[in-house]
């Protein structure tokens, strides 16, 4: 059984007892070493793996580097003159200007030709598709060009190729003009969260630090992106489709979050308990044998890729799986969300003719001062999906009470709110804790904060206190992790986890405000980051919190607004 007390980290190699094994003036200590070393065998085991796994991450990664290097060789093979001759050939032997070839779509210039010829040369040497490869070398070519410091990151295995992806999806739409300090600082500023997060959150960090530096006024992109909503259907398989609205992203989520907060009241396992007249929820199902249709998949920050850049199936559609012939239906969140959307969408009701009525989802925004005051063009940030527009964040911190205010200190960032007291959390203070922590605090987790639990780090039973410095966010399956596992945590004042595994690994869990606050103004790494200070709650109290991450097209490199979203079931644990 994991305690939740403080785990110290591994002494250092150079200990004294060290020398005095090593030297053979302190026999007791060496055989004391020696013990220690065989000490817990479990660890030992899982650091058999995981370090040999640590560092077939870092080849991957250095794959990557040399793959992108040689792409990116290529394509400057192809502005060479002579290799343009030698691809193109003579335009009159070829046929190229003929009417006949014409008819067929106009004839390429030799520069286009060559482009295309060596991508096909990819293409038939690696086994993909012409414009995969096409693809792969303009990657290959920006991230050379535009971010060398992440491919040398990317060589030394610092950070892995996703995260690449992420870099280069966030910078893609950006206008051919841009000033030539705009991403030589961007790539300066976002290294750091790209080499301590995971891929999905680092996109958000990215996204945010972007803003910074857009030459041109998100007002004026809003405005433009407004124009292009729409709905997409998109066909699948199995006898599904993808129906995609491109909205704006404050008017998504509330969507998305009143989706999830009626979800949330179709409680199928309550019917499931009736049925079987044994425990509750997820365990009496798994007790009983209740087949558990649709089970939920995990959050990914890969976008569906697996370490190798393969395709992954855990993505509805990819495969299927009958249900047992006495099954006991019993729907996830993802399932009972999309019902949801189904039904109000069809018939404005529910299925059960229940209405929506009276539930609307809240999400938070989180608004500098000086921006809320005029003194500022910092953008707002919408939780889950990142910057937007000034307009909008004054009208939403306005007027609209389904959105949570946060306003922030503009020099050191802390949360302007809270107080404390008792076993069980205030609202106030379980509500700083989940603004604070945003997000589970297991490593690479993603699961909002809002949709989490509130654990005290130190048990309350074991002298641990209900304030801010002893309680953090997790997930329910990480909470089971931490409690049910020999997996333990500790908390520093600022409220940051650090984890120590089974196989004797310490990993803190970096925030991604805090790494956007430490980028944009460097002065507050010297400055206390999220201690909450001894100030009166806001005129207007927040009511609760919750944002998805909704689709936002830009390039076929990128999302697309056909498709499929991101879920945000737990991880299987």
């Amino acid at each position: 059984m994991a305690t939740s007390n403080a785990t110290p980290d591994s002494a250092p190699d150079d200990t004294p007892d060290d020398a005095g094994r090593h030297t053979g003036h302190s026999a007791t200590a060496g055989v004391a070493d020696e013990l220690d070393d065989y000490a817990d065998p479990v660890a030992e085991a899982i650091r058999a793996v995981i370090d040999p796994l640590i560092e077939n991450a870092k080849v991957i990664a250095a794959a990557y580097a040399e793959r992108t290097r040689l792409l990116a060789g290529l394509d400057q093979l192809g502005h060479d003159r002579w290799i343009i001759a030698g691809l193109a050939g003579d335009p009159i032997e070829s046929g190229r200007n003929d009417p006949d070839t014409q008819k067929h779509g106009p004839a390429w210039n030799d520069e286009e030709l060559a482009r295309r010829a060596l991508a096909a040369e990819v293409g038939c040497a690696l086994r993909m598709h012409v414009q995969t490869a096409g693809s792969m070398i303009f990657e290959a070519t920006r991230l050379l060009e535009q971010f060398p410091r992440f491919h040398r990151a990317l060589s030394a295995g610092r950070i892995s190729w996703n995260h690449v992806v992420k870099m280069l999806d966030v910078t893609v739409a950006l206008p051919i003009d841009l000033p030539e300090h705009v991403l030589p600082q961007l790539e300066e500023m976002t290294l750091t969260a790209a080499e301590k997060l995971t891929p999905g959150k680092f996109a958000k960090v990215a996204r945010e630090l972007l803003e910074s530096l857009h030459p041109i006024p998100l007002q004026d992109r809003v405005d433009a992106g407004v124009r292009e909503r729409r709905v997409v259907l998109r066909p699948d398989i199995n006898g599904m489709s993808w129906l995609n609205a491109y909205l704006k992203a404050d008017e998504a989520a509330a969507i998305y979050e009143r989706l999830t907060q009626i979800a949330k009241t179709l409680n199928d396992e309550e019917d499931a308990e009736t049925d079987t007249g044994t425990g509750t929820g997820t365990e009496a199902a798994e007790a009983v044998g209740v087949a558990r249709v649709g089970s939920a998949e995990p959050e990914s920050d890969s976008g569906g890729s697996s370490a190798t850049g393969e395709t992954t199936d855990t993505s509805p559609g990819t495969a299927f799986r009958a249900p047992q012939p006495d099954a006991i239906v019993c729907r996830t969140r993802d399932q009972r969300r999309a019902d949801t959307y189904r039904d109000l969408l069809l018939d404005g009701i529910g299925a059960d003719g229940k209405l929506g009525r009276g539930i609307r989802g809240t999400v938070n925004i989180t608004v500098p001062v000086l921006t809320l005051l005029g003194h500022s063009d910092q953008p707002a940030i919408l939780d889950g999906y990142g910057p937007i527009d000034l307009e909008t964040a004054r009208r939403l911190t306005g007027t609209a009470t389904s959105f949570t205010r946060i306003l922030t200190h503009p020099h050191t960032g802390p949360i302007l709110s809270v107080d404390r007291d008792s076993y069980t959390p205030p609202a106030d203070l379980r509500r700083y804790v989940q603004i604070r922590d945003n997000t589970c605090q297991r490593p690479g987790c993603n699961r909002q904060a809002v949709n989490s639990e509130i654990d005290h780090t130190q048990a309350w039973n074991a002298g641990g206190t209900t304030s801010a410095d002893n309680l953090v966010s997790l997930c329910r399956p990480d909470h089971r992790l931490k409690h049910q596992s020999s997996f333990s945590t500790r908390q520093s004042p600022d409220g940051a986890l650090t984890w120590t595994t089974p196989g004797g690994k310490t990993y803190t869990n970096p925030r991604a405000h805090d790494l956007v606050r430490a980028a944009l103004n460097p002065i507050t790494l010297s400055l206390p980051a999220l201690n909450p200070p001894a100030l009166s709650p806001p005129a207007l109290p927040p009511p609760s919190l919750t944002a998805p991450a909704p689709n936002r097209p830009t390039t076929e490199s990128s999302s697309s607004p056909a498709s499929p979203p991101d879920t945000d079931t737990a991880p299987p644990f």
